[in-house]
């Protein structure tokens, strides 16, 4: 009786243990057939990727949690990318994402390769244009002009602020990319979320091209729309110049139907003068037909200049497609 009795505690004990740590398994994958036309190419009818002509790109993930007591968690997360269209990896390593780290009170610390703190004053400046898709012109061409920055880094630490009465932030360091360049980055995030409203002023120094990117982003949630708006500097050298673009975007849910618009504009100056501009709008809708699947369809065009006024990009795309989550 005795020995049975300390069976069970042991294995009590260890429920107790598992209880406190989780592992999940997730993925999407997302496919579409459409038409894409472009400068100098002409018009395609393809399948396409969800990256490429879809919401976004098929993945397949391990994320986890380990609750160490006291408050304390240790947390890590695989994500690789895949090409859905052929089966594919998009590389042979987690390229989407290889990290792990600690949080509690103290706020969260991240290390390895992910995404700077930047790259979230970027999405909530698209967070309502065009489900921030292939779809979204500010990511897909226009903003592409003079020089887009950087999503995600090797060798990073990134460290998230606690929230304190609605205000949050956050600071990323990456070590250098390639063995003996001078390619560090440095990244600093601060928000504010209160209800309906969340604005975000976002910096990031990548050494590596000369880049400075500044980003003021906002979003507001009316209840009957949801509105986000971006401005973003790009400060280069005296060859590349400097960027000025704009971004706009709105949602309409209608039930099941969620509809979307998106503008953008930038412009390259370099020595004073302008050297490019672009624009472009997007259009999309998406239909839920459960909790993790659903069809798409968008529309997005962008079109660059140079100085003369010459074009030098122009596309169109138009795709239908689904996406399914797990």
């Amino acid at each position: 009786m005795k020995k049975s009795l300390i069976a069970l505690a042991v294995l009590a004990a260890s429920g107790a243990t598992m209880a406190q740590s989780s592992v999940t398994v997730y993925g999407r994958v997302d496919l579409s057939v459409g038409s894409i036309k472009e400068l100098g190419t002409g018009s395609e009818t393809k399948m396409f990727n969800g990256g490429n002509g879809g919401l976004t790109t098929p993945r397949l993930g391990f994320r986890g949690v380990e609750d160490l007591g006291g408050g304390l968690k240790a947390h890590f997360k695989l994500e690789q990318r895949i090409d859905a269209e052929t089966g594919a990896l998009q590389s042979p390593s987690f390229k989407g994402e290889s990290s792990m780290g600690l949080m509690g009170g103290f706020g969260k610390l991240t290390l390895g390769r992910t995404y700077s703190v930047y790259d979230d004053a970027r999405a909530l400046s698209n967070s309502n244009s065009v489900f921030d898709s292939a779809f979204t012109p500010s990511g897909n061409g226009v903003f592409k002009s003079g020089g887009d920055y950087s999503s995600r880094f090797n060798n990073q630490m990134r460290y998230d602020m606690p929230n304190m009465g609605g205000v949050y932030g956050g600071l990323s360091y990456a070590f250098e990319q390639n063995a003996g360049a001078d390619d560090t980055m440095t990244a600093v995030l601060v928000g504010y979320k209160n209800g309906p409203m969340n604005f975000a002023l976002g910096h990031q120094n990548e050494k590596g091209k000369s880049d400075k990117y500044l980003q003021l982003a906002a979003a507001y949630d009316l209840g009957v729309a949801k509105l986000s708006a971006g401005y973003n500097t790009r400060s280069g050298t005296a060859a590349k110049g400097d960027d000025d673009e704009l971004s706009l975007g709105v949602d309409v849910p209608v039930g099941a139907i969620n509809l979307s618009a998106g503008f953008a504009t930038s412009k390259t100056k370099v020595g004073g003068f302008t050297s490019s501009k672009a624009s472009g709008f997007g259009l999309g809708a998406t239909y839920t037909l459960s909790k993790r699947s659903k069809l798409y369809a968008g529309y997005r065009t962008h079109e660059v200049e140079d100085g003369a006024g010459v074009k030098t990009a122009d596309t169109r795309l138009f795709a239908m497609g689904v996406r399914h989550d797990f």
